[in-house]
């Protein structure tokens, strides 16, 4: 095993030690460590190749868990403990590249979680969800004024609709998504209308098709359309009145795209992914 993973896994088991040391006996004992990561490289028609690598390790026991993320350069990222106490269950660490402490539980079916960010004169950011039939809402910081709210509701197995909304001192971000599937093709669609770019994330929503929507003029909106069908895919997204078509055809491992934005240059690129 290489010196990164080496270090990742002693790293890991020094930090559950003192959680372990409180454990019962035979908890302790029965510790088990995980490794798995993503490798994803691209080569490009520009004789450019770029990868990245994300390794996560795990280390469990009954008293909790250990989780880091390394990447290529042997930076650890995200650091943090999954644990409970009672019906309470607490994430501490660095998650997503904040550090923070989260308490959370569910009662009558809504799950509220109490987030603590790292540092003086934090606010705790207040969260809440609940799935109602075939509808989920959930709302992100909901006692401050910059709360984010969003909802998706699931028709059957064909049809998947969702939105969120999130208002800020410098404006309101509304972005509603759908996706069906038609006679075998998947087709999504998704329209954001921006009035804070700053605040703006890529979700695993069917609005993540939109992509990084920071750079995105205030006031504008941002849309997109993407049809796929088994291996073969099409998409366009319209960011700040300019297009960019991708067609992309994935074959195991790998994945050829063309890009083309509009009025500009065009991008021929192969890419690998392998999850272990």
């Amino acid at each position: 095993m290489n010196t990164l993973l080496r270090t990742a896994i002693v790293g890991t088991a020094l930090l559950t030690t003192p959680f372990a040391a409180f454990a019962e006996p035979e908890a302790a004992t029965q510790s088990g460590v995980s490794v798995s990561g993503t490798y994803e490289g691209t080569a490009t028609d520009s004789g450019t190749y770029t990868q990245e690598l994300e390794v996560v390790v795990g280390m469990a026991t009954e008293a909790g868990s250990v989780t880091a993320k390394v990447d290529e350069t042997g930076t650890v990222g995200d650091l943090y403990i999954d644990t409970s106490i009672s019906s309470i269950d607490l994430r501490l660490g660095k998650v997503d590249g904040e550090m923070g402490m989260k308490a959370s539980t569910t009662v009558a079916g809504v799950t509220v979680s109490a987030y603590q960010p790292s540092g003086a004169n934090q606010s705790t950011e207040i969260g809440a969800s609940t799935d109602l039939g075939p509808i989920n809402v959930a709302g992100e910081d909901i006692l401050d004024s910059d709360r984010l709210l969003s909802a998706n509701v699931l028709l059957g197995d064909l049809t998947d609709i969702g939105g969120s909304y999130q208002k800020t001192t410098t404006g309101t971000n509304t972005i509603l998504d759908a996706g069906v599937e038609v006679a075998g093709f998947q087709v999504d669609v998704a329209n954001a209308s921006i009035g804070d770019a700053s605040v703006t994330k890529t979700g695993d929503s069917k609005h993540s098709l939109l992509g990084t929507m920071t750079s995105a003029t205030n006031g504008t909106d941002v849309r997109g359309l993407k049809v796929a069908m088994g291996d073969i895919s099409a998409k366009v997204v319209e960011l700040n009145s300019k297009n960019t078509y991708t067609v992309a055809l994935k074959r195991g491992i790998m994945t050829y795209s063309y890009d083309k934005v509009e009025d500009g240059d065009s991008t021929v690129s192969a890419g690998i992914k392998l999850t272990f």
